[in-house]
């Protein structure tokens, strides 16, 4: 049985007033109030999360003393059903109209200047969205980090695929959403079905929730509106920051595509790309050096505060005419290189590389088109599942793994290119045109990794689609998203496809199962077709999914 700690709400912090903020049904939920000794009205920066407003995990008193010292009078909230708030605790429900008489009642108070803005990383970021998706006037700009308003669904992409799922999704809903506190426990993934440690954990804890057991009850209750209320509410300026090895930035790239695509948005919209991952762990420090762990150390933490939290502030401060700043469009952080600016996404300096999968003499990627159509095969055995890149998947950087020796196992396919030459920049949009051979429900993962001349290989970026068609050498896309990545001189680009990546990802199942409740099946092989007149490629550069689905080039 798991060794469960639950984790209840820290004290409140002696320089916070915590006040009951009434929503419209009757249900309060408790709010941190920092405020400087001024009796003047003031912008309030207003952060909504469930993850208990005054505990170490996300250290909001910290940032809030941050912020109050910018300026700014600061509001931190838990959300409904969470550590001190009241009500069911119910993932994504109430969060669009919990916002707005959150805003309403700040905006009623002396201290309130009548401009409201909105911060937060990951759930807490997705809050904000919601706040704008509510249309609350006073709602002046939000600054969303690692997040989407999508945030942990599985999206379609109308071509007969769709993304993978996450196993955190159900794992989160075992962990924050039970019921007001949190329950910390490890998962075993090596019980099949999987869902068997879910109901062991339940069975220990006496209790359930009612967020997991709603996932496996046909159409899902605790879920977010759709993208399109958010590109139907008034726009507000919003600054989404993105990690480029954020486990969840798919979610983020989903929201910005669409609001680029919408008039009235696309004049409101700001990125921030950076090279980190969900929990803010950089490349420059990968793997993380103990003194450098800032979830357990305070000195860390204070040494990442201005890098964390000045964006938003120099944004806020712009938008609400406190400074004369004009701030960047699109501000993008160069893997192993520098910091640059654009006025759009992707950048005028993208990339135009092509690569095409070749399997002769060797697998590998090539300029040239192979002149010849070739099969190329691998098995996926159900009961030995590739590895996923790290231990947690939402800090990527932490442990940054050598992936050298995956290439190696039988059921992955490894294309490796040539040795750069000089360093070679890649930037823009990420996609792999694949001619697959596979059932429906089958899953297929992609790679691109940096090999480096000593032959260890890391992660630069990720994709994978599910299909719910089968296919016979038939085009699929696999969108591997955005990044700005540097492969230096000597370096090698290379390129896995593999059938699955457990434990961050749900393995398949037969076509029309539940894979947690599936038991594994028997090894199948899966066909890749090279070359010829449709050759599988890779496309860096101002490529567009959708415009490949659409068999077009932007």
């Amino acid at each position: 049985m798991p060794t469960i700690k639950r984790v209840e709400p820290a004290p409140v912090p002696e320089d916070a007033r915590q006040v009951m903020v009434p929503m419209r049904d009757g249900v309060r939920l408790a709010a941190d109030v920092y405020r400087s000794g001024s009796p003047d009205p003031n912008a309030v920066i207003l952060i909504r999360l469930p993850y208990d407003k005054d505990g170490p995990y996300c250290f909001m008193p910290v940032l809030s003393r941050y912020f109050l010292s910018r300026g700014y009078t600061v509001v931190v909230q838990d959300v409904r059903g969470k550590f001190r708030s009241e009500g069911e605790t119910e993932f994504a429900v109430h969060e669009v109209e919990d916002g707005y008489d959150t805003i309403q009642w700040i905006t009623e108070q002396p201290w309130c200047d009548g401009n409201v803005v909105m911060w937060g990383d990951s759930y807490f970021g997705y809050t904000s969205i919601a706040a704008a998706i509510s249309g609350h006037p006073a709602l002046r700009a939000i600054s969303p980090r690692l997040t989407g308003s999508q945030l942990s669904r599985v999206l379609e992409y109308g071509d007969g695929t769709r993304d993978v799922e996450q196993t955190s999704r159900k794992v989160y809903f075992a962990t924050h959403y039970v019921e007001q506190n949190t329950y910390e426990w490890e998962m075993d993934w090596s019980a099949r079905p999987l869902r068997a440690t879910f109901e062991g954990f339940f069975a220990e804890l006496g209790r359930r929730s009612a967020n997991f057991d709603d996932e496996f009850e046909g159409e899902p209750r605790f879920v977010h509106p759709p993208v399109k209320a958010l590109l139907d509410s008034p726009p507000v300026p919003a600054l989404y920051t993105i990690g480029w090895f954020d486990n969840c930035a798919i979610w983020s790239w989903n929201d910005v595509r669409a609001l680029a695509r919408t008039p009235g948005w696309a004049d409101h919209l700001y990125l921030r790309l950076e090279a980190i991952d969900h929990e803010n762990y950089r490349l420059v420090q990968a793997p993380v050096a103990p003194h450098d762990d800032h979830t357990e150390d305070s000195a860390a933490k204070d040494r990442l505060l201005p890098r964390y939290l000045d964006p938003a502030v120099e944004f806020f401060d712009a938008v609400l005419g406190r400074s004369d700043a004009v701030p960047p469009r699109v501000r993008y952080e160069v893997c192993h290189g520098e910091w640059r600016e654009s006025t759009v996404w992707p950048p005028e300096r993208s990339s135009d590389l092509e690569y095409h999968l070749s399997a002769s003499p060797t697998p590998c990627l090539t300029a040239e088109i192979p002149q010849a159509e070739s099969v190329v095969e691998w098995i996926h055995d159900p009961s030995d599942l590739v590895p996923s890149a790290g231990v947690n998947p939402f800090a990527a950087l932490f442990d940054r793994s050598d992936l050298s020796a995956i290439g190696e196992r039988p059921d992955v396919l490894r294309f490796t290119g040539s040795a750069a030459g000089e360093d070679l920049d890649l930037v823009g949009t990420v996609t792999l045109q694949l001619r697959l051979s596979a059932p429906a429900g089958a899953n297929v993962h992609v790679r691109l990794l940096d090999v480096a001349p000593e032959g260890e290989a890391f992660l630069i970026v990720k994709g994978q689609a599910h299909l719910d068609v089968p296919l016979s050498g038939e085009e699929a896309v696999v969108d591997l998203q955005n990044i700005a990545y540097r492969l230096r001189a000597g370096h090698r680009l290379a390129l896995d496809i593999m059938s699955s990546d457990f434990p961050e990802y749900i393995p398949e199942c037969p076509h029309g199962s539940d894979p947690w409740t599936s038991l594994p099946g028997e090894p199948a092989a899966r066909g890749l077709t090279l070359g010829g007149a449709r050759p599988s490629c890779l496309r860096i550069g101002r490529w567009q999914p959708e415009d490949l689905r659409r068999g077009t080039r932007p």
